[in-house]
């Protein structure tokens, strides 16, 4: 399943020299649909703030697939890949809501951490949970 985590609006200022928005500004994106996720997964901010768990972001790939230009308004949908006991896979898909075409594709991965042994952790069982509601379907 994916569901809407953040919406935006391309600006001037994140075009390059080439005319369209430059990598940064991508994921900049997708940053703000990152801090969505994990509350939607039940890592609230308050969660994270309690120092009962912390975050790694280990891995991230991306796959460019269509331009977007100032004033081009954009949507991200996220949904879970895998979730293993300390380990979380999910996807963001950046979309233009004028169009509908997938501008980008990211995968994350994250490790859960222990804050004061800085080892990974299981995630709590609520986040895996909801994690497993939000699984985005095999062979997508």
């Amino acid at each position: 399943m994916m569901i809407e985590t953040a919406r935006g609006t391309v600006h001037e200022w994140q075009r390059d020299h080439m005319g369209h928005i430059n990598v940064r500004a991508y994921m900049e994106f997708l940053e703000e649909a990152c801090w969505q996720f994990y509350a939607i997964l039940g890592m609230t901010p308050s969660l994270l703030r309690s120092g009962a768990l912390h975050l790694a972001a280990v891995q991230q790939n991306i796959s460019y697939r269509k331009e977007l230009y100032p004033g081009d308004t954009v949507a991200v949908r996220s949904g879970v890949l895998e979730l293993r006991e300390k380990v979380l896979r999910f996807r963001h898909e950046l979309i233009n809501t004028e169009t509908g075409d997938v501008s980008a594709i990211c995968d994350f991965t994250v490790v859960c951490l222990n804050p004061e042994t800085r080892k990974s952790q299981p995630f709590p069982a609520a986040v895996a949970d909801r994690a497993g509601e939000l699984r985005w379907p095999a062979g997508e």
